[in-house]
């Protein structure tokens, strides 16, 4: 009894176990669901944060340039004239490398440039990117290097003031408007004989409120209604065509004289010079060679080694062996060897073997000589040749029986090939297709592919048909003919406040055509990209891609069609810099926009002062190197920094300038230390740390 109370006891502890076992076990894979898509939504806010950012900071090329760069380019005009009037570009060169451009263009390539925009610094730094990277500046690219983006920003800045003025003057108000209606003039109070009688009014205190001033009304905008494309992506340039073939090598004059049979005539040698006669010696057959050569004047003079003699060699080809051939398609034979017979070369074959014809054996019967039965052979009997094919039609014959086995057979649920649906539909009635429109192009309906209700067909066909035709409205002619008149009223009513001028902002934007750039509800943007396409001829920075994303045109746009900022909006950009600057801020503990200094194992070898030398060329490459890549990433963290700053939506000279006191404007500038990089620090507190009391030899990390 005891042991049956025990095992019981023990059985209920198991259940009770198994059973939290099993229910821990499911709320903890419900956390890690929990968590799992925590992170996803983070990553995804992340994200959005992130590409907000982007997009805050304008286009892929736009730069924010500090007060060094901004001034270097104010003096750009003065430095090409006076560069003009030297004939070298040796002020233009300083402001490039102001500007922060690496590697440097040539002289000869900037005084060409300097040259062609002589008349305007823009179109002399359009000039520039166009003989570097062969391509114009209007042509829109996937990404841009560093350079590009400093050039195309300075084009930017050295035109954005008088684009700021060409778009005031495209945005002023008509003054057809007038001036306001005065305010009605307020009566003054009726006097009443006693102050008793008279009605007492309770005021209620507001405190008052601040309310922005309206901007102006817009003027008519019907100069911008025109169609807007979309500049396409340029793809890199085709490699250029390989070189031309190399000329043929020409004969010499006297290699075509000879062949001419013309002998060269030259004058008559005294003995003293010892000249011999370029015209080689006949010499007799059979005689040895003397060692004593004949001048031209008959005396014998000995052979001598030196100037005077004629060193061209003959040039001896060895003949190319032929082996011999039997003009017999059927004879084999084998090649012992090449032997030499009276001075001539000559091949020794082995065996001639000559092969049966092709064809049939002719038996002639059998003949009995010497006791034996032998086969007489009567030559080989011709095959006939082939046949020609027939043309063949299997391409018509396999597309007859495909539609007879279609049309003949049906499915395993009883329906012919057209589903449900006996005989074949009309090209007008036919539902798998759309008809072509004056807007859209012959369609395929892919929704009523597997569709085989014949009800829903009749039904959408039905339909279909009754909206075509308009009966579906069923309106009688007289409301009809009210509706045109009311619409022709309404039509010409519009047409005359137009004239007139006295219709308001909503109402012109109303009225403004969809097939326009603008649309319906145009946006800064809309405004932007129509209004910058009519300046490209006058200035040269509105040629530039993605003009309309520019944050300065944005926030000028903004401010012309809503006035200015109020407290509130004020308030909410604060707030997205600082949530930005979070974001940033944990992205630069993560290592974004840090460079760490590449390791090169030939600095911690032992060296003896023989390799000094190459050892410090080494390293000044090695650092010039590391200083180009520290001033880029620089560059591209800048630029994102500082277009998420509160003070950067209303740029202030002396805090740009001070702003950029700490980043760079040339890698001159930059210092392999910066007090300001928060991980950089970190990592030199730890490297110092470890190393406090610590003494290694060099090349030896300690553990950390």
């Amino acid at each position: 009894m005891v042991e049956r109370k025990r095992t019981e006891m023990i059985s209920r502890d198991e259940a009770v176990r198994r059973h939290l076992q099993v229910l821990y076990a499911s709320q903890t894979r419900e956390k890690q669901i929990f968590i799992s898509d925590l992170k996803e939504h983070r990553k995804r806010k992340d994200r959005q944060m992130f590409n907000s950012i982007i997009y805050a900071i304008g286009p892929k090329w736009y730069q924010a340039l500090s007060v060094r760069q901004r001034c270097a380019l104010d003096a750009l005009e003065m430095s090409i004239y006076q560069d003009l009037l030297e004939g070298r570009p040796v002020r233009c060169i300083v402001i490039m490398h102001k500007l922060g451009l690496v590697p440097l263009p040539s002289f000869t390539e900037l005084m060409s440039c300097v040259f062609l925009g002589r008349n305007d610094p823009k179109e002399m730094l359009a000039q520039l990117y166009f003989s570097t990277y062969g391509y114009p500046i209007n042509g829109k690219r996937i990404s841009y290097c560093l350079n590009a983006r400093l050039i195309l920003s300075a084009i930017l800045y050295l035109g954005l003031d008088n684009l700021i003025f060409l778009l005031e003057k495209t945005f002023a108000p008509d003054k057809s408007a007038g001036e306001p209606e005065p305010k009605p003039k307020r009566k003054p109070p009726v006097k009443v004989p006693s102050p008793y009688l008279a009605k007492m009014v309770a005021f209620c205190y507001e405190p008052p409120q601040i309310r922005r001033k309206p901007p102006p009304p817009l003027p008519d905008l019907a100069v911008l209604n025109e169609p807007y494309e979309e500049e396409p992506i340029m793809q890199k340039p085709p490699p250029p065509p390989p070189p031309p073939p190399p000329p043929k090598k020409r004969l010499p004059i006297s290699y075509c004289e000879k062949l001419a049979g013309i002998n060269p005539i030259r004058p008559h040698v005294p003995s003293t010079t010892d000249i011999y006669d370029s015209r080689k010696s006949i010499k007799p057959k059979g005689k040895t060679r003397s060692k004593t050569n004949i001048l031209e004047n008959g005396t014998k003079k000995k052979k001598k080694y030196g100037i005077g003699i004629d060193f061209r060699k003959k040039n001896k080809h060895r003949k190319k062996l032929v082996p011999p051939t039997t003009s017999l398609w059927n004879a084999q034979y084998t090649i012992n060897g090449v032997f030499q017979v009276q001075g001539k070369t000559c091949f020794v074959l082995g065996n001639v073997t000559i092969l049966p014809a092709l064809g049939e054996l002719i038996h002639g019967g059998y003949a009995l000589v010497g006791g034996q039965n032998i086969n007489i052979h009567c030559g080989f009997r011709g095959r006939a040749p082939a046949l020609k094919p027939d043309p063949c039609d299997c391409v018509k014959k396999w597309q007859d029986t495909v539609f007879k086995y279609v049309k003949e057979t049906k499915c395993t649920c009883g329906h012919y090939f057209d589903l449900r649906n006996e005989g074949h539909f009309s090209q007008e009635e036919l539902q798998y297709f759309v008809k072509p429109t004056i807007h859209a192009p012959f369609q395929f309906n892919y929704d009523t592919i597997y569709d085989i209700d014949a009800q829903k067909l009749y039904v959408e066909k039905e339909f279909k048909r009754i909206w075509d035709t308009d009966s579906m409205l069923r309106v009688d002619d007289s409301i009809a003919n009210k509706l045109l008149e009311k619409k022709k009223k309404k039509k010409k009513a519009e047409k005359d406040s137009k004239k007139d001028g006295d219709d308001d902002d909503t109402s012109r934007m109303r009225n403004v055509p969809s097939h326009s750039c603008l649309g319906m509800n145009p946006k800064i943007t809309d405004y932007l990209k129509c209004a910058l396409r009519l300046m490209r001829k006058v200035n040269v920075a509105a040629r530039l891609p993605d003009l309309h994303l520019v944050p300065e045109l944005k926030e000028w746009m903004r401010q012309r069609l809503y006035g200015k900022l109020t407290s509130s909006e004020r308030r909410e950009y604060l707030r997205k810099s600082t949530t930005y600057w979070s974001m940033l801020r944990t992205l630069a503990d993560q290592g974004f926009g840090h460079v760490s200094p590449p390791k090169d194992p030939l600095y911690g070898v032992p060296t003896t002062w023989k390799h000094k030398q190459s050892l410090n060329d080494r390293f000044r490459q090695y650092t010039d190197r590391y200083k180009l890549t520290l001033f880029r990433s620089h560059a591209y963290v800048t630029n994102m920094l500082w277009s998420t700053m509160y003070q950067a939506e209303f740029p202030d000279k002396k805090f740009r300038e001070i702003y950029f006191s700490y980043l760079f404007s040339r890698v001159q500038d930059i210092q392999l230390i910066h007090p300001y990089s928060k991980r950089e620090t970190a990592e030199r507190k730890t490297t110092l740390m470890n190393k406090r009391y610590v003494c290694l030899p060099p090349g030896v990390e300690p553990k950390t």
